[in-house]
């Protein structure tokens, strides 16, 4: 059951970048490739789907946020992504100024990345330098 849990889980995380760099590079060719209906469908659908494998995922285990300190810096590094992914995507449909594009662009993979680093290491990056 942990397998099949963490694998959906890491399949959601993984489309969910993919989805975010592609709307990137749809809106910097053209931003109006971004109103298509599978554009705006899809990706919420998938962040929904990575949210129940999250959910999945600390049951199974057991290793709840708040708990376990690479799970709690999980929790606030998935929080950090979606806030960074909804600001990049509000940039890319010119809520927010052309200069910002990039820059929560970035800020955004590298928070996926960072996830990314301490699901693979099971040790928290930032919280076990605080402490």
């Amino acid at each position: 059951m942990y397998m099949m849990a963490k694998h959906l889980h890491a399949t959601f995380a993984v489309l969910s970048l993919v989805l975010l760099l592609l709307r990137v590079f749809l809106a910097w060719s053209s931003a109006a490739k971004l109103d298509k209906p599978w554009l705006k469908v899809l990706p919420h659908a998938i962040d929904g789907l990575l949210v129940a494998s999250i959910v999945g995922v600390v049951v199974v285990t057991g290793m709840y946020p708040f708990s376990v300190p690479f799970v709690t810096e999980k929790l606030i590094g998935f929080i950090v992504y979606i806030v960074f992914s909804v600001l990049t995507v509000l940039a890319l449909r010119g809520r927010f100024s052309a200069k910002l594009k990039a820059p929560f662009a970035a800020l955004a993979i590298m928070s996926w990345f960072w996830l990314a680093k301490v699901a693979f290491m099971k040790q928290g990056v930032l919280l076990a330098a605080m402490s």
